[in-house]
């Protein structure tokens, strides 16, 4: 059969976007050549439909998925899934879980690739996904029945780096998108009061 008009999977789709991102930030693509030629790979469905969309870019050239490319991350009913400090993400994370919990925190994660699929199939939880300040994200292709989407993060006209692609389904629950918290106040932590107009040293409260 010829290679050409093989199936393509998440992830070639993926390594094409990649690609096509380098080369707009390159020059070699204006943004509308970008979201043009981003559109027509995510629709693709065989592999000539991908290398067209390359031909003209030095240096662009797709490779056969492996499972490095692919993170599985599964829970039994009831179990949770967490990832938190450094775990090194590569281009797709699936997710699948059913009642327990799922929180996914990119803060001091390794991103292998500009931009992360993140695939959902859960229900019955509300998975929480933890974004770096200049990271951004889009659920798009989010499938939800009986939920929402509580996306509490910054938005940018441009991609940030990395880019989560939020899809799948889920069901049965919200799924909450922000920003890491910031640490809270608490007593017993060294407090400092300004005293004087334009005084920054410490000194006590003033009593009323």
């Amino acid at each position: 059969m010829d290679p050409a008009g093989l199936r393509v999977s998440d992830v070639e789709r993926e390594q094409v976007q990649q690609f096509l991102a380098r080369a707009m930030v390159a020059g070699q693509l204006t943004p509308a050549e970008y979201s043009d030629r981003a559109a027509a790979a995510l629709a693709a469905r065989v592999r000539r439909d991908l290398e067209g969309l390359l031909d003209d870019l030095p240096g662009a050239s797709l490779h056969a998925e492996r499972a490095v490319d692919v993170l599985d991350l599964q829970a039994g009913v009831g179990g949770s899934i967490t990832r938190r400090g450094y775990w090194r993400v590569p281009p797709v994370v699936r997710v699948r879980s059913w009642v327990g919990g799922v929180t996914l925190d990119f803060t001091d994660a390794e991103c292998t690739a500009p931009v992360i699929a993140i695939e959902l199939a859960t229900g019955l939880c509300s998975p929480v996904i933890v974004l770096p300040g200049h990271a951004t994200a889009d659920v798009d292709s989010l499938r939800i029945s009986a939920g929402k989407v509580k996306d509490d993060t910054v938005h940018r006209r441009e991609r940030g780096t990395p880019h989560l692609v939020v899809r799948g389904r889920h069901s049965l629950g919200d799924v909450v998108l922000r920003h890491p918290r910031r640490p809270r106040w608490r007593p017993g932590r060294r407090r400092t009061d300004v005293t004087h107009e334009g005084d920054g040293t410490p000194g006590r409260r003033a009593r009323g």
